[in-house]
C-alpha cells in the first residue's frame, strides 16, 4: 500500500513547482492582486493544474502512468496552461462586468429563483426590484432580454385585446423550471 502511494506522489521536483506555483497564486488573491477581482474562480485555480498535470500525465504515459511519478516539466507544462486559462478568465470576467445589463440580469435571477414564482408580470416584476437599480421599468428591459436570450425566461403571447383605449396590459413572463423546483 505504501509503495503504491509513493508511486502516485509527485516527486520534489514536481511538488516544488506546484509549491512555487501556490505562492504566486497567493500574492495575486490579495486584495490589491491581480486575480482579487476573480477570487472565487482564482482560489480553484491550483487544484485545476494538478488535476491538469495529471492528465498530461496520462497522455504521455498512457500504458504505465500510474507507476511513473509526475515530473517537474509535466508540471511546469501544466502551470503553463493555468496561466494561459487564468488570462482567459479575466479577460471575460472583465467583458462580463463591461455589460451593465450583467448585473442587473443577476439581480433579477436571484429574486426569481428566491421567489420562485413560475410566471410574473413586467409590472410585478418592477415593483418588486430595488429602484437604486431599476429606476424606471424600461430599465428592466436590457436584463430580461438577456436572461431570455440565455433562457431563463420566455415572453408569453399578449392576451387578445378586449377593450379599446387604456393601458396595454403588461408583458407576461415564464421562468424557466429550474428557477421553481417542485416542492
Amino acid at each position: 500500500m505504501d509503495r503504491d502511494r509513493r508511486a502516485h506522489s509527485p516527486p520534489p521536483e514536481a511538488d516544488a513547482v506546484l509549491l512555487a506555483y501556490q505562492r504566486v497564486t497567493e500574492s495575486r488573491l490579495r486584495k490589491d492582486g491581480t486575480l482579487a477581482p476573480i477570487v472565487n474562480w482564482a482560489s480553484k485555480r491550483d487544484g485545476a493544474v494538478a488535476r491538469i498535470a495529471g492528465l498530461l500525465h496520462l497522455a504521455a504515459h498512457p500504458e504505465d502512468a500510474r507507476h511513473l511519478p509526475i515530473g517537474a516539466a509535466t508540471m511546469a507544462a501544466a502551470t503553463r496552461l493555468g496561466d494561459y486559462f487564468t488570462a482567459h478568465a479575466l479577460d471575460v470576467f472583465n467583458a462580463m462586468k463591461a455589460d451593465p445589463a450583467q448585473g442587473a440580469a443577476h439581480t433579477v435571477l436571484t429574486h426569481l429563483t428566491e421567489t420562485r414564482i413560475a410566471t410574473f408580470t413586467k409590472r410585478d416584476l418592477f415593483r418588486a426590484m430595488p429602484r437604486s437599480e431599476f429606476p424606471s421599468m424600461g430599465d428592466l428591459d436590457p436584463a430580461l432580454d438577456l436572461l431570455e436570450e440565455h433562457g431563463w425566461l420566455r415572453q408569453q403571447p399578449p392576451p387578445p385585446r378586449t377593450a379599446r383605449g387604456g393601458r396595454p396590459p403588461s408583458p407576461r413572463y415564464e421562468t424557466h423550471p429550474r428557477l421553481t423546483p417542485a416542492a
